[in-house]
């Protein structure tokens, strides 16, 4: 007799890879990225190789951007699970799930009955990650200007207004402003929508921040229609990203070291979670230098000119021994100067800071800081030799004496 429970399984789809989606056509291809002729170690017998070995190899073939469409697709929004795509038949785009959070897949039966139908054509553009400012900068803004220069017939969904805990208007907001597409976009409240047709925008590796971010951000680099007047103030050309309570820059140490350098070298304090997007992107598009811990905010330094230069501390962020490469691509892209520090390998020391700030800033203080060290160290050694000596002398000389007491020794000068 057959397992009545049999009937009731639920079956799920199995995911499937954005790249076997159907209905695909290529938008954009772009030139080989080189992270190699970017990055410069910090110090003599930094290896590179520690950062660009964290480069999957398939991301150095020729960046492309493709579209997909799905007939009947599925989109979902919610806290976590904006923008994920579906297949009409339930099938998972597995790409667009990577930073899901609390995401629950359902059988085709229940994704019918949840959702809501639109006779519509969308473009999904934010990922689950969209609260974090570099997904927004690197991968929703380009989607957005791919999907106007390619499917002008088609929304781009993103998730409805979701209020800063400052009040403040929130960051995928003012780049919308900023970016005079406000007309184009579908603002969506939390739930699961069925669409006529559903547009991925993807490329061909894992990713594709640095390709998107330096040929689509133009239009946030120029005056816009929605864009505020430069405020009436002035930033520092030298800048250190700085965040309250970073735990990256946890050793009290290397934290004195780091304000000693910055302030030796003229480099301001700023905190970009004051600052609106466009003051952020005035900053940097003005900056000659900047320090910063691995971060989000970094990703700013795609409005930086060629003539940047950049040290990122970076730091095993996952306990694998994995640095993030990702603000090596954008400054690749960018043709700036990157260099880094390994805060996992103790490179965070005040000898190996020191040379990484002579080299960012084309200064040899360090260089010359370890040289009279160096020398001093030599000068204490030989100093300690001819005290020995000297001991060793008086020693013998005294033994002498009371070997044979009827004589002087000579006087000591």
């Amino acid at each position: 007799m057959a397992d009545p429970s049999a009937s009731m399984t639920l079956t799920i789809p199995a995911p499937i890879q954005v790249t076997a989606l159907p209905n695909r056509r290529t938008l954009a291809t772009g030139r080989e990225p080189r992270p190699e002729t970017a990055i410069r170690p910090s110090f003599d017998g930094q290896d590179p190789a520690a950062l660009l070995e964290q480069i999957p190899r398939h991301e150095t073939i020729l960046p492309q951007v493709d579209a997909f469409t799905l007939p009947g697709g599925y989109i979902w929004f919610g806290d976590g699970v904006d923008g994920i795509a579906l297949t009409a038949d339930g099938q998972l785009a597995l790409e667009t799930a990577t930073f899901a959070r609390g995401y629950q897949p359902l059988p085709p039966e229940a994704l019918r009955a949840r959702a809501r139908e639109i006779d519509e054509d969308w473009i999904t553009i934010v990922d689950c990650g969209c609260h974090n400012y570099y997904h927004l900068l690197m991968l929703a803004m380009p989607r957005l200007t791919y999907a106007k220069a390619h499917l002008p017939g088609a929304w781009a969904a993103v998730p409805a207004h979701r209020p800063s805990p400052d009040g403040r208007l929130p960051l995928l907001d003012q780049l919308i402003a900023l970016s005079g597409e406000g007309h184009r976009i579908r603002r969506v409240e939390d739930g699961l929508y069925r669409l006529r047709n559903l547009h991925v925008i993807w490329t061909n590796f894992i990713n594709p921040r640095a390709p998107l971010g330096r040929r689509n951000l133009r239009l946030l680099r120029h005056p816009g229609p929605e864009r505020p007047p430069a405020p009436d103030r002035r930033f520092p050309k030298r800048i250190f990203i700085e965040r309250v309570g970073d735990m990256r820059l946890s050793d009290p140490n290397a934290r004195r070291s780091l304000d000693r350098y910055l302030a030796t070298h003229g480099f301001g304090k700023v905190r970009l979670e004051t600052l609106d997007i466009g003051d952020q992107i005035r900053l940097f598009a003005g900056a000659s230098h900047v320090v910063a811990a691995h971060g989000a905010g970094l990703s700013n330094i795609v409005f930086g000119s060629p003539q940047l230069r950049v040290l990122e501390l970076n730091l095993d962020l996952d306990g694998r021994g994995t640095l993030r490469p990702w603000f090596l691509l954008l400054a690749a892209a960018r043709g700036q100067h990157y260099q880094y520090l390994n805060a996992s390998a103790c490179e965070l020391a005040d000898l190996p800071m020191g040379l990484a700030f002579d080299r960012l800033m084309g200064t040899r203080r360090q260089a010359l800081r370890l040289r009279l060290a160096r020398l001093r160290g030599r000068l204490d050694r030989h100093l300690a030799r001819a005290a020995i000596l000297a001991r060793r002398l008086r020693s013998g000389r005294a033994l002498l004496g009371s070997r044979f007491p009827g004589r002087t020794p000579p006087p000591q000068s």
